[in-house]
């Protein structure tokens, strides 16, 4: 029954036209939309907030107050706030423990997820609002890194993330299962990808994207991993997938992360974008200094994917991630296609 429940949640969301607010924030150092946008909406709520973060900091700085202070006022002026963060570590980061405890108070209900899930997600319902990318609350997420959100104010997307959050805070997640529904997506649908271990909703959804690609595919990517000695690797697809739209003449480009001060993420970019780039894949490296923390994905200006899922294995098969995608929405292509090509220029070959 919980396998039907989301297999039933994503058959009635591919029914949903796309006609309503979404609010691109594409962030970075001189321009931080994310936290200029966000707390306005959590100022603005009046019944629930509900959030599920990987990473969430308190700094005696004080730089992610502005989104904390925001809990604690609607809290204390009546609104259901529910926050569950990830522990990575058996004994948290002192700045970890510091946002915890200031939000651990009457009101807000906090909690860590189980230690055996890896909650990657960076998501909010803020009301009718459903807020969705690659931002966790942390310094270096709003200072110093490119990042891509949307907020996206529908009631009945809200309704399904609210589901999603819900397994999230039981902390059950034994048995869940999830299904696309089959048969072609309808014009204008929108998909959310609110994904659980092991179901694969985005490793269903983002082969189908980049198959429907005629003329251009633009990414922008902090992870992307190609594992020639694991084939069955979800990830692999989609390198795949980027192959064969090359081949049959589709202009590929890839904003990366560099990883400078990260070998390993150094190592599996740089890897996958020569692998790519044998094929004629153009690629280009986020500038020193600013990191590339985005997973923004636009086909043919059409078609889009903000998501908090790296293309790697452990975010593709084992991690809790959520994202949604959009079909035949030119206007946010739009806008997402214009902050690619001012960061495209800025990137290094």
């Amino acid at each position: 029954m919980r396998g039907w429940a989301i297999a039933a949640a994503l058959l009635l969301s591919c029914s949903l036209a796309w006609g309503f607010p979404v609010m691109p924030l594409v962030s970075t150092p001189a321009h931080p939309a994310y936290l200029t946008a966000v707390p306005r909406l959590l100022a603005a709520a009046e019944g629930r907030i509900w959030v599920a973060l990987s990473d969430c900091r308190r700094y005696p700085d004080r730089e992610t107050d502005p989104l904390l202070a925001a809990l604690v006022e609607a809290a204390g002026r009546g609104v259901a706030v529910r926050v569950l963060l990830e522990r990575r570590e058996r004994k948290p980061l002192g700045e970890q423990l510091a946002a915890f405890s200031y939000l651990d108070r009457p009101g807000i209900a906090v909690a860590w997820d189980p230690p055996e899930v890896t909650l990657h997600s960076k998501l909010l319902l803020i009301d009718d609002w459903t807020v969705v990318g690659s931002t966790h609350w942390t310094k270096s997420a709003l200072e110093f890194s490119l990042q891509v959100d949307l907020a996206i104010r529908s009631p009945a997307l809200a309704e399904l993330a609210a589901e999603f959050f819900r397994w999230l805070w039981s902390g059950d997640l034994t048995g869940v299962e999830a299904e696309l529904a089959p048969g072609d997506w309808p014009t204008g649908a929108t998909l959310p990808l609110f994904d659980l271990p092991e179901a694969g909703i985005h490793a269903q959804v983002l082969p189908r994207m980049l198959a429907r690609a005629q003329a251009t595919i633009d990414l922008i990517m902090y992870r992307l991993a190609y594992y020639p000695q694991y084939p069955d690797s979800p990830s692999n697809s989609l390198v795949d997938g980027l192959v064969s739209a090359l081949q049959r003449g589709v202009r590929v480009r890839l904003l990366l992360e560099g990883g400078e001060d990260f070998p390993d993420l150094a190592e599996a970019n740089r890897f996958t974008a020569a692998y790519l780039s044998l094929y004629g894949a153009e690629v280009r490296w986020a500038p020193t200094g600013l990191t590339a923390h985005a997973k923004c994905l636009v086909v043919d200006g059409r078609d889009v994917v903000v998501s908090s899922a790296n293309w790697s294995y452990y975010s593709l098969a084992r991690n809790v991630e959520a994202g949604v995608a959009f079909l035949d929405a030119p206007a946010l292509a739009q806008v997402l296609d214009r902050a690619f090509q001012t960061l495209w220029r800025e990137a290094s070959p």
